[in-house]
């Protein structure tokens, strides 16, 4: 570490929040702390990443009481991630944030259903797992009232994992008039579809057996 270069760092923010009732109080601690800039590298899937702020400032890790801090913004854009930074609950949201996307199943659950299951937390398609959706056990439908609030559905229909060998279909009524058709031949992999709503009243879903809805939210 003899090219080390060793720094003050002044004013690093350490947050504690307290709680009570409902009221939310947060003390800020002020410290002068000795950190070690040693021109550390990001690399990140063999490809070299120069982390910078939201400004585009290059912002150098550094090194105190033997751990390695990054910028947790330079970090979240490396990999694709939103950084989204709440200072009401001091919360650093490294991808979804709360309330940041608009799930079909969280504000307009079905109110009636045959053969599908919308309680499972995750299930597979083509190996992978998802969630924020539901899938059939058999043909069936679901009824969601959608209030004329919504433009678009966006999900990811596939095959149920290990029921792929027939070809099979879903139906898409708004206000009662089918709307579309997909077709989901045998073997086909999961598709991501954006289905217009028209702002319409009431949606309903109509599946053949084994299919799943992943992902599905409103816009």
């Amino acid at each position: 570490m003899g090219k080390s270069i060793l720094r003050r760092l002044a004013a690093l923010a350490l947050c504690a929040a307290l709680t009570g009732g409902t009221a939310l109080a947060a003390s800020t601690v002020y410290r002068t702390i000795t950190v070690q800039y040693s021109g550390i590298k990001l690399v990140v899937d063999g490809v070299e990443v120069t982390p910078r702020d939201a400004n585009g400032t290059t912002v150098e890790p550094f090194i105190y009481n033997g751990t390695t801090y990054l910028p947790v913004r330079a970090v979240g854009n490396a990999i694709g991630k939103q950084v989204t930074w709440d200072g009401g609950s001091q919360t650093v949201y490294l991808g979804e944030a709360p309330g940041s996307r608009t799930w079909l199943l969280d504000v307009c659950p079905p109110y009636e259903t045959r053969a599908l299951e919308t309680d499972a937390a995750s299930f597979k398609m083509d190996g992978n797992t998802y969630t924020h959706g539901f899938y059939s056990t058999w043909t069936g439908y679901a009824l969601f009232n959608l209030n004329g609030q919504y433009n678009t559905l966006s999900c990811d229909i596939g095959h149920r994992e290990g029921y792929a060998n027939y070809d099979r279909q879903v139906e898409i009524y708004l206000d009662g008039d089918l709307s579309q058709v997909i077709e989901i031949p045998a073997e086909a992999m999961v598709e991501h579809f954006e289905i217009p709503l028209h702002s319409a009243l009431q949606l309903k879903i109509e599946t053949d057996a084994y299919i799943g809805f992943a992902n599905c939210e409103l816009s």
